[in-house]
């Protein structure tokens, strides 16, 4: 089903807020990266200090947040920064890590995701036949890490 304009104006506000919020991730970090005080930071963004202080245990967390994404490529297609053809580039272009439980977890009871879960779990902004495109290029690889 094809998207009206009206309801590809209104899936682009919730993709441009998590854009947003990828970029004051990414603001943060770099203003840590060099060593402006936390209470300076949160001036500027107006945000307490505490939140800030949230956001870089965040990133402390997750480094990876730091880093362009799957994810980030198909919230910029929803938001319409970029047309579909840049996106599926970008897209098939990526060099996947896939999600695995690690070697020293023998109950299986963790899982470490990797950037194609990111296309998994983001679903609702890929069409079925995108999907199946990416499945289809990143067929070996996927068979590849789960024989792994």
């Amino acid at each position: 089903m094809a998207l009206t304009d009206v309801e590809r104006d209104l899936r682009a506000i919730p993709a441009e807020k998590e854009l947003l919020q990828i970029k004051l991730l990414r603001a943060v970090a770099h203003a840590t990266d060099n060593q402006v005080p936390q209470r300076v930071i949160a001036k500027n963004l107006a945000v307490t200090q505490p939140e800030v202080s949230r956001i870089v245990k965040k990133l402390r967390m997750n480094p990876a947040a730091r880093d362009r994404s799957p994810r980030e490529v198909l919230l910029e297609h929803a938001a319409r920064r970029i047309d579909h053809d840049r996106m599926m580039a970008e897209l098939l272009a990526w060099d996947y890590t896939f999600g695995h439980v690690p070697g020293d977890d023998p109950l299986g009871e963790s899982y470490v995701r990797g950037t194609w879960d990111q296309i998994e779990r983001s679903r609702d902004l890929l069409s079925d036949d995108d999907y199946r495109v990416l499945l289809a290029a990143t067929a070996d690889r996927r068979a590849q890490a789960n024989a792994l």
